[in-house]
């Protein structure tokens, strides 16, 4: 049993856990939706330590974890409107950690395996999920700096959350459906980035991923 864990993509956990947060979250019901939100997103959390894995990034990394599910849950708890976008904030700098370790992991790799495939894969959707956050904050300091977004997501914070989510998700990928649509002059140049990124992302990874491959195919080759 413990044999065939450990031959588990370490990536694996990271990927499930997000595509949960992406795909399952917004079905759960309205009562009790902020509650199991935040499990998912804690669930993402961990899991991001077990990918990160050994090395120098470990323990800051792990204290920085320790510290956005700390304020993360304070937040839930007090009910503070000044700690709600704290806690934004810590997420989007754990995030925003937690890319820079994984892209680092994968151009020091000099060989394609299923793990570096998911490597690539969660740290996309990790940057999907990293302009959510912003999202929710330009939305909730300056509301109406988005069109289109439900009514009830003034009101509750999980509509709010996967209203964003839906919308960094079409906008990384460059579908622009525009029924969620910036209009602030702030949410405006950051939606603009993350589609810039989301293509300049896939073009680079994909081509570095191809390259690896064709090298490590011509070394067995020899």
């Amino acid at each position: 049993m413990l044999h065939r864990i450990r031959h588990i993509p370490r990536n694996a956990a990271l990927l499930v856990a997000l595509l949960v947060l992406i795909v399952v979250s917004p079905s759960i019901p309205t009562d009790s939706s902020a509650f199991l939100f935040e499990l998912a997103f804690d669930t993402i959390l961990l899991a991001g330590v077990h990918s990160v894995g050994a090395g120098r990034h470990r323990w800051p990394f792990l204290v920085l974890t320790v510290v956005t599910l700390a304020v993360r849950w304070g937040e839930h708890f007090a009910g503070v409107g000044a700690l709600d976008v704290g806690a934004l904030l810590i997420t989007v700098i754990w995030l925003v950690y937690a890319v820079s370790i994984l892209i680092g992991h994968l151009f020091q790799r000099t060989d394609v395996t299923v793990d570096t495939i998911l490597s690539a894969m969660v740290t996309y959707l990790l940057v999907a999920v990293a302009f959510t956050l912003v999202f929710e904050i330009i939305e909730l300091r300056s509301p109406g700096s988005f069109s289109g977004l439900p009514v009830s997501a003034n009101s509750h914070r999980a509509e709010l959350g996967s209203s964003m989510m839906y919308f960094s998700l079409v906008n990384i990928t460059t579908m622009g459906y525009g029924d969620i649509v910036p209009v602030s002059k702030l949410a405006r140049p950051i939606a603009v980035l993350e589609g810039v990124f989301g293509q300049l992302y896939l073009a680079v990874m994909i081509a570095r991923l191809v390259g690896l491959h064709i090298v490590h195919s011509g070394n067995k080759d020899d």
